[in-house]
């Protein structure tokens, strides 16, 4: 009996330890949810932007207890590297994201009655241009580096690794 509690619990603590190591798509799921610019409605938004909103708010007093305990965290991390406000407002931002989960039924019921079976907006070339501009300029999706496959410019492509070719 006590080896099998002791085998659930290393079992939920594994568990634990796995999705903390993957909250980027959560993150980037919940602001989905609450971009106005996306493809979900008010419908979905709304619920999600008030969950959001509430999270924020219930962090606040606890972002303020947890001042001395992120106070060492802030000075332990190099100087180069230290961002004060993902720091200080930890909790706050993790309630911020749990808050806006609570758009998630909505989306899945817009998902399923209207989103699954439209076709994606036609996309021009000088606004996908803008999009993978903004990206670069902001750093997006820095965990997957992008080698240029076309020539540069100004050369002509000749065999691979010979250079350019006048």
């Amino acid at each position: 009996m006590k080896r099998s509690r002791a085998v659930r619990r290393t079992g939920g603590l594994a568990l634990a330890a796995c999705s903390l190591a993957a909250c980027a798509p959560l993150v980037r799921y919940t602001n989905d949810l609450v971009d106005p610019d996306g493809e979900r409605t008010l419908f979905t938004r709304l619920p999600a932007t008030v969950g959001a909103t509430a999270g924020f708010a219930v962090g606040v007093p606890l972002d303020i207890v947890a001042i001395p305990g992120a106070w060492v965290v802030y000075r332990s991390q190099p100087r180069e590297t230290r961002d004060p406000l993902s720091v200080f407002l930890f909790p706050s931002f993790v309630l911020w994201k749990v808050g806006s989960l609570l758009g998630a039924p909505f989306d899945a019921v817009e998902w399923g009655a209207w989103r699954w079976w439209q076709a994606p907006v036609p996309m021009s070339d000088e606004e996908r241009e803008a999009i993978e501009r903004t990206w670069d300029e902001r750093l997006y999706y820095t965990e997957y580096p992008v080698t240029p496959i076309y020539p540069l410019p100004g050369t002509e492509a000749g065999p691979a690794g010979a250079g350019p070719t006048r």
